[in-house]
């Protein structure tokens, strides 16, 4: 028989797993197209922008992410910026992910051979063109390994949003076992903070996994 403060806890966390994911979800859907934007340019010859992308690197991928929430959460309502805390976490993750994607798509686009450039330049593709059906394809293979260790981290960041009192995973979990403390004298917080470490330890190794399997298979 489940013990009576299990039902409840568990209604909870349940709804705060969706709280997480969707964070997760946003950050690295945005993190990637934002990425690979920002690395796709950084291989152009214009140096306006790669002077501008360099910097957003730099200071993004730089910044303890905590600052860069804080900075948005409580820094921009002071010029009229009001962000809610899951959209702030949302986009502190996503600066950061952004960032460094960028640097590995560049990595990536980079090592392919300078003569697939000029064959595609040849048969007279364009630089979208060039990207799209040439560079792409095989820049992908190289950069998925590396892109599912990022993709990791960015799962394990969205436990900032709880700092700004979002009912996250790892919110909810806090609040039970404060709640539990007061209401029946105990925390219970081994099973409850087990299963966040539970839930987070396996999604965490199972991508690790997922990408030194890929990094075997394609060799990159």
């Amino acid at each position: 028989m489940l013990p009576d403060w299990l039902p409840p806890v568990a209604a909870q966390m349940s709804k705060g797993l969706l709280v997480t994911g969707q964070i997760a979800l946003v950050a690295i859907a945005s993190s990637c197209a934002l990425g690979l934007v920002l690395g796709l340019l950084l291989t152009l010859k214009v140096a306006v922008l790669r002077v501008a992308i360099g910097a957003y690197i730099e200071v993004w991928r730089g910044l303890p992410v905590i600052v860069t929430l804080f900075f948005l959460f409580f820094g921009l309502p002071a010029i009229g910026i009001r962000l809610s805390p899951i959209i702030a976490a949302e986009f502190a993750i996503t600066l950061w992910g952004s960032a460094n994607l960028a640097v590995l798509v560049r990595g990536a686009v980079e090592s392919i051979p300078r003569g697939q450039f000029e064959a595609a330049s040849a048969v007279g593709f364009n630089w979208l063109m060039r990207m799209r059906y040439i560079i792409l394809p095989q820049a992908l293979r190289r950069l998925l390994p590396p892109s599912l260790n990022i993709i990791v981290i960015l799962i394990q960041l969205t436990t900032i949003a709880t700092l700004l009192g979002v009912h996250d995973f790892l919110g909810v979990a806090r609040q039970s076992i404060e709640r539990l403390t007061l209401t029946t004298g105990s925390t219970h917080a081994i099973p409850i903070l087990g299963s966040v470490l539970l839930v987070f330890g396996v999604v965490s190794n199972a991508l690790n996994a997922l990408s030194r399997r890929l990094e075997r298979r394609l060799r990159v």
